[in-house]
């Protein structure tokens, strides 16, 4: 992914953002400098007097080698434009800044910077031409020798104005085998400082914060920078996945792409592929960035070997047909069982089921004719998941009795009901009366005694029913037993 960062100096503090775009590593935006997608920043608009930094949250180590490849956008006014544009390393805040002539980069010290300085300054010693200087604890004066380490350097070699409208393709690349940092402009290189920055500039301290800024005075600009590629920010991240699913890869920041190996990608050729391994795959990608030059990341797919099968077990057998408002007991059996904790999420196709996610097992009490599918979707502590259906036909009456249910809120067989097809039939009155012929429920509009009687829990015993059904116009009674347990 792209992302950018925005600074403030420390002589002013500046309030400021933070972005944490695509779970990467937060960027702080501070000033004026506004992020305008998730690759591009402007630092600063055409509007004199403004300041805008961008710093990435976390130090780097300039112990080991980097490159970050932006576009430059410097603006579209040559005469009076201003200021430019910092790349900066400094090990202080990501809140760092100042405006005018300084770039926002003045007297931060310790620190190493890249300036693409545009507006010439003649009480700093500035050339006429745009240009790019390697600059040390925020001096930007070329007329003072302890701040300029190379340059100023004309920025393209084939114009001295790079405030033309135009975006400008830049690298800085640091090999710290060699403690050297190069600058490139247009694909060419135009700058390089060998030195011991770590313990010259920084004390013996590798760790800093990198980012970018940018200020206006007197004169202005728009000015904005764009992510191509970053050591920094691009590296793919090591991911987990379960057998038999897939993960969508990105990389970012080249004009072509080349991944290896081919084995489970949809297209190895596109930033993009979708990736489905079988197995635990180490992915590399080639990518070619606009100036021909070839870099490589790296992602680790880890396929979880823990597969499990899951099954759905039927405590009546392995019956193919039963009678409406029979009441079944399914359970969820995972094979091999390692003991690990499983969530279960239990459905059927005509909403017969109840059960707890935590629940291995399930009740079902089919009322409706016809094909009852009983699933279960099992889900392991590290996102697997496995998969299991039960069907069967419900045949027989229309309707059913039951002769007993469970009152106790679990859910399961807590309400005496007339179970029914949904067509033709209605239940014109449900009475039910205790073995001394009291009567403790009766209703005209309602299907369902909860095994309450005067608002309290009706004790458990044997209870007589009385129900008059309406069958297709004919009128059926129906009178029986019902057991209430607790």
């Amino acid at each position: 992914m792209y992302y950018s960062l925005k600074m403030i100096s420390l002589a002013t503090i500046i309030s400021f953002c933070t972005f944490n775009l695509q779970g990467q590593t937060p960027f702080h935006l501070n000033g004026n400098a506004i992020a305008t997608n998730d690759s591009c920043y402007q630092l600063t608009s055409n509007v004199n007097w403004q300041v805008g930094s961008i710093w990435n949250g976390e130090k780097v180590n300039l112990n080991e080698s980097f490159l970050v490849a932006v576009n430059l956008f410097l603006g579209c006014q040559d005469f009076n434009g201003a200021d430019g544009i910092v790349f900066g390393l400094q090990p202080l805040s990501t809140s760092i800044g100042v405006a005018g002539g300084d770039l926002g980069f003045g007297d931060v010290e310790p620190s190493l910077g890249v300036e693409f300085d545009t507006y010439q300054n003649v009480d700093y010693d500035d050339p006429a031409f745009d240009h790019i200087a390697i600059v040390r604890d925020g001096i930007l004066q070329h007329n003072n020798p302890v701040g300029t380490l190379a340059g100023p350097i004309q920025a393209n070699a084939d114009n001295p104005n790079i405030e033309d409208c135009e975006y400008h393709y830049m690298e800085v690349v640091w090999d710290a085998d060699t403690q050297t940092l190069s600058v490139y402009l247009d694909c060419e290189l135009r700058l390089a400082y060998t030195g011991d920055i770590v313990n010259e500039i920084f004390g013996g301290d590798p760790l800093v914060f990198w980012g970018f800024t940018s200020a206006t005075g007197g004169s202005n600009n728009i000015h904005e920078i764009c992510f191509s590629y970053t050591t920094f920010l691009n590296e793919l991240e090591d991911q987990t996945m379960c057998p038999g699913t897939e993960i969508q890869l990105e990389a970012t920041g080249g004009i072509s792409y080349q991944w290896s190996p081919a084995e489970g990608l949809s297209d190895p050729n596109i930033a993009n592929p979708i990736a489905s391994p079988s197995e635990t795959t180490l992915y590399t990608v080639e990518m070619l960035d606009n100036c021909g030059n070839t870099f490589y990341d790296d992602v680790l797919i880890t396929v979880e070997n823990d597969q499990f099968e899951v099954e759905i077990i039927n405590d009546s057998g392995n019956i193919s047909e039963v009678t409406l408002g029979t009441e079944l007991t399914f359970h969820a059996n995972v094979t091999p069982d390692d003991g690990g904790n499983y969530t279960y999420l239990w459905s059927s196709t005509t909403g017969s089921i109840s059960s707890n996610p935590s629940d291995t097992s399930a009740i079902s009490m089919p009322d409706q004719l016809g094909t009852e599918t009983i699933s279960v979707q099992v889900e392991a502590e590290n996102g697997c998941i496995g998969e299991a259906s039960f069907s069967f036909e419900v045949i027989g009456a229309i309707y059913a009795i039951p002769n007993v249910f469970t009152p106790n809120g679990d859910e399961i067989n807590d309400i005496f009901k007339v179970y029914h097809v949904d067509v033709g039939i209605t239940v014109n009155s449900l009475r039910v009366f205790n073995r001394w012929g009291e009567k403790v429920f009766d209703s005209s509009d309602n299907n369902e005694w909860d095994g309450t009687y005067k608002g309290e829990p009706a004790q458990s015993d044997v209870y007589i029913y009385h129900a008059v059904l309406d069958v297709n116009g004919d009128l059926v009674e129906e009178s029986g037993e019902i057991t209430l347990i607790r």
